[in-house]
């Protein structure tokens, strides 16, 4: 992979980063103006749709410069399409939260989007160490820090149902509140898919 591929590849991917950036304050902003969740969910929606053009023109870089051959280059393409599938997910997340008319946010979500902002900012921090070249030992130690917040909102989740089924007795307001539940944990999972090829990338370049 030549210097110059390189720069391309992690501009893009700063890029991304910098998009679920956008997103998580977008959807902190969300869940303490409820009441504009439409548009707010719209605006969440502008910004995965940036990610979406940044991702489609790397593809066609990497198809034009035949980078697909390059190991080196594949790895960082993984990342490139975990950090998209993080911002599709927010997006979900986000019109989840309208197409389900929640109409109160409670500490329970708010709490759940401040993790995320937690996540996000970890992911652009981590990107930025990567293309810098951090000391490997720096990266792991922060990657599994990422992971922490997959396990936390796992175990938030399980209290979460249980709580639910045991004690919520309109079906309705169960639907909804798994639903949002699920969709949380989707971004969850998302983050923890992008911090297992980060780890992969790391341990190829040592």
């Amino acid at each position: 992979m030549r210097e110059s591929d390189r720069t391309v590849i992690f501009d893009c991917a700063v890029a991304l980063a910098s998009v679920i950036i956008e997103q998580c304050d977008a959807l902190v902003e969300l869940c303490d103006y409820i009441d504009e969740r439409v548009t707010i969910a719209k605006r969440i929606s502008s910004y995965e749709s940036n990610a979406d053009d940044g991702f489609h023109d790397l593809g066609f870089y990497f198809l034009e410069n035949k980078l697909m051959s390059d190991p080196d280059s594949v790895a960082l393409f993984d990342i490139i399409r975990n950090l998209e599938a993080i911002t599709d997910a927010f997006e979900d997340l986000a019109n989840s939260i309208v197409r389900f008319n929640i109409t109160e946010s409670g500490e329970t979500l708010s709490d759940c989007a401040t993790a995320l902002y937690g996540a996000g900012q970890m992911t652009h921090d981590l990107i930025i160490s990567i293309r810098d070249g951090a000391p490997s030992t720096l990266i792991i130690r922060n990657l599994t820090l990422l992971d922490k917040f997959k396990s936390k909102y796992c175990k938030f989740y399980d209290e979460a149902i249980l709580e639910l089924f045991t004690e919520d007795v309109d079906p309705v307001s169960i639907i909804k509140s798994k639903a949002i539940y699920d969709a949380f944990k989707v971004v969850f999972v998302a983050f923890e898919s992008l911090s297992e090829n980060c780890y992969k990338f790391v341990l190829l370049q040592n």
